[in-house]
């Protein structure tokens, strides 16, 4: 009797707790970059490795490969060859189909800066040939750039 009353009792309590809210699936494809689940991070001046930076799509599987159109924008207070190298040549970066994660490969230099300037290196997402959404869906296109600054250690 007991485990009668007590099937019962959570299949009421299960009944009672679905809503009928639905939960909004949304399909819309997007490319995005961060590292580690941040949109900027710093990177010690005395660092010396070489560090890849992921640019994610999001989408079901394409039909044809998707050409991601990207900038690096280097701020005045840092030298390539200096500071760091770009090690990633391949521009525009192809996402074959089927492939949803690509690297752009940095090797970070040992050097002092100067801090009243701006020693910034930005990768930043601009367009691709598919017309898939850059950054986050909305408007504030969150993570359509990975803002790094190096910083004196």
């Amino acid at each position: 009797m007991k485990k009668i009353v007590l099937l019962i009792s959570v299949s009421i309590l299960s009944l009672i707790s679905c809503g009928k809210e639905e939960i909004e699936v949304y399909d819309t494809p997007f490319v995005h970059i961060n590292f580690n689940n941040v949109s900027m991070v710093n990177v010690n001046s005395n660092r010396r490795d070489i560090t890849s930076y992921y640019i994610y799509l999001s989408s079901k599987p394409l039909q044809k490969d998707m050409l991601l159109d990207y900038s690096i924008i280097v701020g005045e207070g840092l030298q390539e060859g200096v500071d760091f190298k770009i090690l990633t040549t391949e521009f525009p970066l192809v996402f074959p189909s089927g492939i949803y994660r690509r690297p752009i490969q940095i090797q970070w230099l040992d050097n002092q800066l100067d801090p009243s300037k701006d020693n910034t290196l930005t990768i930043k997402l601009n367009s691709n040939n598919l017309n898939i959404h850059v950054g986050f869906p909305g408007e504030a296109a969150n993570q359509s750039e990975l803002i790094i600054k190096k910083i004196n250690s």
